[in-house]
């Protein structure tokens, strides 16, 4: 794995609105889900984009059809997504995510292919490992950020940077400004508190972290995660 500049992942939270996009310019950038609505108010484009959950892909359609960078899309119900399939309904080409299953799982070209019941996740899909390795599969965890996140290790930054992560839901569907109305699918169990969900596995990726020197760092303002050191964006810039 090269090395490569700070990495800043975005989530959607409500937050987003207060990133200063000159900020951009300074990291490589991996949005997610719906971020592409920020890029007219912001007057540029992130470098990545990453998808892995099927309602999200269902509200964007082909949203991301110009655009330039590169986009990863997994599907949370398959081991391997419905490449051909997802082309046509996206518009576009993008990079398949396999998603990490269990060491007792066998994978072939028809489990591959299956489209997993909710109810056997937790049988067919590994949520407690890491390879960091996209043969292998990632970690989707309970948010596409840990999906960047990984992403981001696979590609060498060794300094990732969290924003737009707010880890707190004022209402169900609490998300950056140009997002309001425009989602569909709710997971009521997730947002009613999603610390209880994403810290204990940012924690486990952290564990990861230390023997290979990667350094992640919370600088979402007013985020709730309490156990992921914080920061600032503008401590990151390099002048």
């Amino acid at each position: 794995m090269n090395q490569k500049p700070t990495a800043l992942i975005l989530g959607n939270g409500p937050s987003i609105d207060q990133l200063d996009p000159a900020l951009l310019s300074h990291f490589e950038s991996y949005g997610s889900n719906h971020i592409y609505r920020k890029f007219s108010a912001w007057g540029r484009k992130v470098d990545n984009v990453v998808v892995t959950d099927s309602n999200r892909l269902s509200e964007i359609g082909d949203a991301y059809r110009t655009f330039s960078g590169r986009m990863y899309v997994g599907d949370q119900r398959y081991i391997f997504p419905p490449v051909q399939r997802l082309r046509r309904f996206l518009g576009r080409d993008f990079i398949p995510l396999r998603q990490l299953t269990k060491k007792s799982m066998p994978v072939n070209c028809v489990t591959r292919q299956i489209r997993w019941s909710k109810y056997l996740f937790a049988t067919v899909f590994d949520k407690t490992r890491f390879t960091f390795d996209l043969d292998q599969g990632l970690n989707f965890g309970p948010s596409v950020v840990i999906s960047a996140i990984q992403l981001a290790v696979i590609r060498g930054h060794r300094q990732i940077l969290l924003t737009g992560v707010d880890s707190h839901y004022a209402t169900p569907k609490s998300y950056f400004t140009e997002m309001v109305g425009r989602i569909g699918y709710v997971n009521e169990t997730f947002v009613a508190n999603p610390r209880l969900f994403m810290e204990p596995i940012l924690v486990l990726l952290q564990l990861y972290f230390e023997p290979i020197g990667i350094n992640l760092v919370d600088c979402t303002p007013g985020g709730a995660l309490q156990f992921i050191p914080k920061g600032k964006l503008d401590d990151f810039v390099r002048t």
